[in-house]
């Protein structure tokens, strides 16, 4: 099935809607972030996950296009003390722990014929990091790569100077 940007993030959404690790998320947008972030919201709950990247790239021959999608998310806790070197690495152990569960849930899904993610996801393509995004945001980013049909053929209706496709 083919995915896409709006359908990776309501699925994102929905994942941390019906999990019972994760209390908040954040789509793809940076300013999302920093508006719940800053000092005089602080509006985001830990923990959380956090979208940041999507790319989309095409390979496979010319019969048949692949559309590799190219996912990243962070699961971060906000708000640990700055001088308590001790609960930044078990924040980002705990991170590191619900990332595992979310990528379990997303291989879940791609075993699921009737999901949109059904046979897309590349196990072999995770990679997992610490991060650090302030004195006081830890956690672990999260990249891994999806793979499905994309078709790539031109609707004659959408282009003025094109009548018919044979």
């Amino acid at each position: 099935m083919e995915s896409s940007y709006k359908s990776i993030k309501d699925y994102f959404d929905n994942l941390v809607d019906q999990s019972n690790f994760l209390n908040d998320f954040v789509g793809f947008f940076q300013r999302e972030w920093a508006n719940r972030t800053a000092a005089f919201t602080n509006k985001l709950a830990s923990p959380n996950l956090t979208l940041f990247k999507y790319k989309l790239g095409f390979e496979g021959p010319e019969e048949n296009t692949i559309a590799v999608r190219q996912i990243g998310f962070a699961i971060m806790f906000n708000k640990i003390d700055t001088a308590n070197y001790e609960a930044q690495y078990n924040a980002i152990d705990l991170a590191e722990q619900l990332a595992l569960k979310v990528i379990s849930r997303i291989k879940y899904d791609n075993h699921n014929e009737n999901h949109f993610l059904y046979n897309s996801f590349i196990k072999d393509s995770v990679e997992i990091s610490p991060v650090e995004l302030s004195a006081s945001d830890f956690g672990v980013e999260v990249f891994f790569n999806l793979r499905n049909k994309q078709l790539l053929k031109v609707d004659p209706t959408d282009w003025k100077d094109i009548d018919q496709v044979c």
